[in-house]
């Protein structure tokens, strides 16, 4: 009977278990992400994006300029992600650096009336509930949809700004995932 040459054979396991992943994450990284996140970076009012590739669904959190159009440039990331998602889901989040405690409060007030009419679906409601909450707390509101997302853009009046998507496939109540502040891409 021969004996088991451990230490080769344990090398030899590490060096492909090394190659292999890391050639995996080579790929995914170079040819998928980096790519991806240059396109996206292209796109007009886009101040940064980072990409991330999974599995199942395709991970973008963009941080526009102040002022822009957020449904222009989140239908321009579609465009492009979808080229290449093939089957993955995109999920999109907008970082607001520029938001502040009142914007903050505000959309924690908000909040409430905006879950009702999401799990309704009676997304005519959302501007109106919106622009009634504002006129009390100094800030200004604006609504957009298409077959996404509902957007919401709320301002106060010393420049600083909120963006928030609500998926429309998304879920019935509680806090949508990218309506939280983030302190920052990762």
């Amino acid at each position: 009977m021969k004996q088991i040459r451990w230490v080769p054979l344990i090398s030899t396991i590490l060096i492909s278990g090394i190659l292999l992943f890391g050639g995996w994450y080579i790929y995914r990284h170079q040819l998928m992400e980096a790519p991806l996140e240059t396109q996206i970076n292209n796109i007009s009012h886009v101040q940064q994006a980072e990409v991330n590739w999974q599995p199942k669904q395709v991970a973008i959190k963009l941080r526009v300029k102040p002022d822009s159009d957020i449904r222009e440039i989140v239908q321009s990331v579609y465009k492009e992600t979808s080229k290449q998602a093939e089957q993955r889901t995109i999920d999109i989040q907008v970082i607001n650096d520029k938001t502040s405690p009142k914007l903050e409060q505000w959309w924690s007030e908000a909040l409430f009336p905006v879950a009702e009419a999401m799990a309704h679906q009676r997304y005519g409601d959302i501007p109106n509930k919106l622009a009634g909450l504002a006129k009390h707390k100094e800030v200004n509101v604006q609504t957009e949809m298409d077959n996404q997302y509902v957007y919401v853009t709320v301002k106060d009046h010393e420049g600083n700004s909120k963006v928030v998507l609500l998926p429309l496939k998304g879920q019935p109540m509680g806090v949508w995932p990218n309506a939280k502040s983030d302190d920052g891409l990762a």
